[in-house]
């Protein structure tokens, strides 16, 4: 990567001044992001203190109970860069498109909360736990594969700019999309429409979002490298006089 130039990058500068990258898309995609995670955290509390449940909060590890407490630093992180950090700086910028990263990984990890805490409820959390690390691991060491191999293309290849319009109006089409994969994964997992198979299914359906979103995310991490390596590609970057001097 030390050998890549800006030059290499000009789609993604593109996107960062006024595309998918850019402060103000990203505020909106972290609204977005939190209403999903508000949801998935809001279920499995629920589902691990609601009356009828086996559960109950102080039968939680204190592992489970972290993740819980987190949730709510986390998400308190979240409304402040929604609503006060304006990206019209370069230090913000970075900041809100880091966590842009950090909270892409947060959103496509929280169903896998909800789906342990349903399998705590059913007594079959012994048995999809593995699944469950076995699975995000998986996605984890794919998503740095393709982050490794998109560098390496940036040397081989120029841009395609049909290609690059193409993804964009597919990453704005997912959000939707993925609301609405959601809204039918609990409506079934709610009315037990499948039975005891009911945690397989939303296991199948979290882990298509989990992969996806992990294969789109390596857009967000080049965005970052960029804005942090190179300063022209900041909101406010180095004028030309102190580029000449």
């Amino acid at each position: 990567m030390t050998q890549l130039t800006e030059q290499e990058f000009l789609d993604v500068k593109d996107e960062i001044k006024d595309g998918r990258l850019s402060p103000g898309s990203i505020r909106v995609f972290l609204g977005a992001f939190m209403f999903f995670s508000l949801i998935m955290i809001g279920v499995s509390y629920i589902a691990a203190n609601a009356s009828n449940t086996v559960i109950g909060w102080e039968n939680l590890s204190t592992f489970w109970q972290t993740v819980f407490w987190s949730q709510v630093v986390l998400f308190g992180f979240q409304l402040i860069l929604i609503f006060f950090v304006k990206g019209k700086i370069n230090f913000t910028q970075i900041i809100l498109i880091i966590s842009y990263v950090i909270y892409t990984y947060k959103m496509v990890l929280d169903p896998f909360v909800l789906m342990s805490m349903f399998a705590m409820d059913r007594g079959v959390y012994e048995t999809f736990a593995p699944i469950f690390i076995i699975i995000i691991i998986v996605g984890f060491l794919l998503h740095l594969y393709l982050i490794q191999r998109s560098f390496k293309d940036l040397k081989k290849e120029k841009s395609n700019k049909r290609k690059k319009e193409k993804n964009g109006k597919i990453s704005y089409a997912f959000i939707p999309i993925l609301f609405l994969l959601v809204s039918i994964t609990g409506y079934i997992i709610k009315n037990e429409l499948l039975g005891e198979n009911e945690i397989l299914f939303g296991t199948g359906i979290f882990t298509f979002l989990y992969i996806a979103v992990m294969i789109g995310a390596v857009e967000f991490v080049m965005g970052a490298y960029c804005v942090i390596r190179f300063p022209s590609f900041r909101v406010n970057p180095p004028s030309n006089k102190k580029k000449n001097a």
